[in-house]
């Protein structure tokens, strides 16, 4: 079964990283899958794709559409795919309708709970049409799509807003993790050194793009209030985008620039994860929140918004403390408590490992993704026949 992802880019995400896990899990044999990137660029795990195996093709999308159609249109003709798996969101109409045209059955992914219109201008006028481009696109993928999946119950909730009944064709498709060993004493003193730590520096962790979604501005005022708690503590910010600069320069104005260290872009998130101590996450929406099953995989208890994707990723009360958005002073206090009762950490960050591998395993997320692509590719079967 030949199937063909459609994505931005690969870029350093949870959705590209849950995309090359499940390349490396799923046997090329039975299910082989390639990528169709239509961003600027096909990303930096472009090479990482390859190695496994996979072909990358750039369809960039213009302005017009025009060119990614007869692009993307005369790959499919060539590389006779089995099943289209569109994750494009925002752009996902014209996809559904390339495929649709080539008469190849497509999967329609959302991740988001929201889909902030992508466009080069703040003017209203553009970006109100972006919007309305946006809600006609989405709309046209909800009705043509042969499945509809989201990566959480919320995700295909708030799809209902479209006006659409897709709810026979939709599926759940939870991403899955890796639940790596919990490092040593000894693993956890010398990281801390290494960024010019003393060796038991409490560390609050941080994983996310440099973008409003994120809420890194929450972030900071939460440690704002931790360390006037906990003076030793350290805030460790994983991740790298457009508002960068801005959260360096919140750093400076709140003299915070000896107790943050933001550290871009990186390979090993999940072992930096299991030597940290709290994992704080006051995003403003998610579809899911990977992150923070990442988090709990690692072993970490974690702090985070109370939003209907993030209580399905974790278990309040269990495996993570949840709260309002705009609760700065809950959050922090409920990692203050955390940082300092190392049994009550341990007890949530246990309690989170356990329900990673139980629930969320790579095991499971590559089963169901199986299942759905054996579920769309009998849709091929039954039109093949029903013309013939």
């Amino acid at each position: 079964m030949k199937i063909l992802h459609v994505i931005t880019w690969l870029e350093r995400g949870g959705i590209e990283t849950w995309l090359l896990n499940m390349l490396k899990t799923l046997p090329r044999s039975e299910y082989a899958m390639d990528f169709c990137c239509k961003g600027s660029s096909v990303g930096s795990l472009s090479d990482t794709a390859f190695k496994q195996g996979a072909n990358v093709f750039h369809c960039p999308l213009g302005v017009t559409h025009l060119g990614f159609m007869n692009t993307f249109s005369q790959l499919l003709k060539q590389e006779r795919y089995d099943i289209v798996h569109n994750h494009l969101e925002t752009y996902s109409g014209i996809v559904v309708y390339a495929a649709h045209r080539a008469g190849i059955p497509v999967i329609s992914s959302y991740h988001n709970t929201q889909f902030v219109p992508q466009t080069w201008t703040k003017k209203p006028f553009i970006s109100q049409l972006r919007s309305v481009y946006s809600s006609v696109s989405i709309r046209y993928a909800l009705n043509n799509s042969d499945l509809i999946t989201g990566c959480s119950s919320s995700v295909l909730n708030s799809l209902k807003s479209y006006g659409v009944k897709f709810e026979s064709r939709s599926r759940v498709l939870y991403y899955g993790v890796a639940v790596p060993p919990p490092p040593t004493s000894v693993e956890r003193a010398a990281f801390r050194e290494s960024l010019g730590f003393s060796a038991d520096a409490p560390l609050v962790l941080h994983v996310g793009n440099f973008r409003h979604q994120k809420n890194h501005r929450g972030v900071l005022r939460i440690f704002e209030r931790v360390i006037s708690a906990i003076p030793q503590a350290k805030l460790l910010m994983v991740g790298d985008g457009p508002l960068r600069l801005s959260v360096e320069k919140m750093v400076c104005e709140l003299k915070l620039s000896q107790s943050v260290k933001i550290l871009g872009l990186r390979e090993d998130v999940q072992q930096i994860m299991g030597l940290c101590d709290v994992f704080v996450f006051p995003s403003l929406f998610e579809g899911f929140g990977l992150v923070t099953i990442e988090a709990n995989a690692a072993g970490l208890p974690v702090v985070a918004s109370r939003l209907p994707a993030i209580n399905e990723a974790v278990d309040d009360g269990k495996t993570a403390r949840l709260h309002s958005i705009k609760d700065v002073d809950a959050m922090a206090i409920s990692t203050i408590e955390f940082l300092g009762d190392r049994n009550l950490a341990r007890q949530f960050g246990e309690a989170g490992r356990i329900r990673a591998q139980m629930q969320f395993s790579k095991e499971k997320s590559s089963q169901s993704l199986k299942d759905i692509y054996d579920e769309s590719f009998s849709f091929r079967e039954c039109s093949l026949r029903h013309n013939s």
